[in-house]
């Protein structure tokens, strides 16, 4: 696993991919991850804050119309995803940060059983094997080190990233990551960075002005990107675009 501080110095191009909700999708993690929150709640309040995180998953922001109360409404319109809409119920119901914590832990070790159902994005996964060896792939994700390599085995991705940063940190750590994979003069053009969460994948590239997919599954539109689109599958040919345009460069440039 790849340490979020360091990087290997090297000239080709980057993709940096995100993890959940963009190599793989399915709601059953943070479904688990919901019930284990809101196994902490009395049973009426666990009830209506499951329905509201349902409400979520199928309408996205759109959710937060129906919402009678302020606290709720404000948490479906500023939730990126589902894990980040729970962490904001969860908080305002009173409940600590040990809580959504151990409910996270407790969610990837659901993962690693058979029982839950996880879809890899196929084609996104075919992609990064027709590009490596022209382009560098990386997955950056905020999940810790612990487990990550078991659940990238079940799935079938043990080998199909040049280097995995677990625990980046993301928003910051995961720039300052980008910054240093791009030191020594290089252009920010040779890094594209996909994901679904606007703040923790999208922006810190786009600080550095460098190429973006961003998957806005749940209608937020939080900024501005290369490309988005609600589906991966559907941003994969601006990936292949960019890749192509990166390894034409580089067979032009001067040695």
């Amino acid at each position: 696993m790849g340490d979020p501080n360091l990087t290997v110095p090297h000239t080709m191009p980057i993709l940096v991919s995100d993890f959940d909700g963009t190599v793989y999708r399915g709601d059953g993690p943070v479904r688990f991850y919901a019930r284990r929150v809101a196994a902490n709640l009395p049973s009426e309040r666990a009830t209506s804050f499951l329905d509201t995180f349902e409400r979520f998953l199928v309408e996205g922001v759109a959710a937060a119309d129906a919402a009678a109360d302020p606290a709720e409404a404000k948490a479906l319109r500023e939730a990126q995803d589902g894990w980040g809409l729970v962490q904001a119920l969860a908080a305002d119901l009173g409940l600590g940060d040990a809580v959504t914590q151990q409910a996270f832990l407790d969610s990837r070790i659901h993962m690693l059983d058979d029982a839950c159902a996880l879809e890899v994005v196929e084609p996104l996964v075919e992609l990064f094997a027709e590009l490596r060896g022209d382009v560098r792939i990386v997955l950056a994700t905020n999940s810790p080190a612990e487990g990550l390599a078991p659940l990238l085995d079940r799935m079938g991705l043990a080998d199909a990233f040049d280097e995995v940063v677990a625990g980046a940190g993301k928003p910051v750590g995961l720039r300052a990551w980008m910054a240093a994979a791009l030191d020594g003069g290089r252009s920010a053009s040779a890094l594209f960075s996909l994901g679904d969460h606007y703040r923790n994948e999208i922006e810190p590239a786009v600080a550095l002005g460098a190429a973006t997919g961003y998957i806005d599954r749940f209608g937020r539109a939080d900024g501005p990107a290369t490309a988005a689109a609600a589906r991966v599958e559907d941003l994969l040919p601006a990936v292949t675009s960019w890749a192509l345009s990166q390894t034409a460069d580089r067979a032009h440039a001067p040695i």
